[in-house]
């Protein structure tokens, strides 16, 4: 089997080993609402794109929709027309009522196809915690790993419920190692899957990679110089040494195709 996995696709739109997964499939066309659950995260990642205005606070955005009501979900996600959510923050796991509330909303109101996944670091993947978002109708779920807890989340996700079960992290020169073992962790521990994101340079971000030694690419506006390359690589070695799916998303495709489609809609 291994000798059989291609990497498909292009630097513009994304490359892939393996079919990806749903939510990144409805992400294409803008089919996926955007729903910020919560700033407030408990991890301080020096690369991390969140703005000043949302890092650390409990506000609540949906597709940059700025809200207090929960009821002003099922409005704007009913105005784009979207088939299916993603939730995201900060970590929404930091704030469990709220996420299992929302995920429950959308699920009653929109039917059981509609799609919800949802990024976590797992630092509160707790066997219930996990075991109540599948419940709940959470479709799949995405760690990143910050902590060694993302691999026993890993693992009681897989063994315990049906939800899809993956990591997503950042990719930029001088990550291609971490990413590896990543991959090779994800698949040992039972996941099916890890998305590489094109390392955003953005202005909260900006100084801390600089410190990191990465500039931005003047050819792939607002993204780290190498990240592409870097990606290459990890999806090179993963296609020689791993079975799980492994895709990689450009910061340019989010920004030109799929934030454009949603909004469009």
């Amino acid at each position: 089997m291994l000798n059989e996995r291609r990497i498909m696709g292009s630097d513009k739109i994304g490359l892939t080993i393996g079919k990806m997964e749903r939510g990144c499939e409805l992400c294409f066309p803008g089919l996926k609402s955007v729903i910020f659950i919560t700033g407030v995260c408990g991890d301080s990642c020096v690369y991390c794109p969140v703005s000043k205005d949302r890092f650390g606070k409990d506000v609540i955005y949906v597709n940059e929709e700025r809200i207090t009501n929960l009821m002003d979900l099922i409005i704007e996600i009913e105005r784009q027309g979207a088939v299916g959510a993603s939730i995201t923050g900060g970590d929404p796991l930091v704030a469990f009522p709220r996420t299992i509330k929302v995920i429950k909303m959308l699920k009653k109101h929109f039917g059981k196809e509609f799609h919800i996944h949802l990024y976590t670091s797992g630092r509160y993947a707790t066997p219930d915690a996990l075991v109540s978002l599948y419940k709940a109708g959470l479709d799949e779920i995405r760690f990143h790993p910050v902590k060694d807890e993302y691999k026993i989340a890993i693992s009681y996700a897989s063994k315990l419920t049906k939800m899809r079960v993956g990591a997503e992290i950042p990719i930029a020169k001088g990550l291609e190692n971490w990413a590896i073992e990543i991959i090779k962790t994800v698949e040992k521990f039972g996941g099916s899957f890890v998305n590489l994101d094109e390392m955003e340079f953005v202005e909260p971000n900006a100084r801390a990679l600089i410190s990191m030694g990465l500039n931005e690419d003047e050819n792939r506006p607002f993204t780290a110089k190498g990240s592409l390359e870097a990606a290459i690589k990890v999806l090179e070695c993963a296609r020689e040494n791993s079975n799980i799916y492994v895709h990689f998303c450009p910061a340019s495709f989010k920004d030109a195709i799929q934030t454009k489609n949603r909004f469009g809609r």
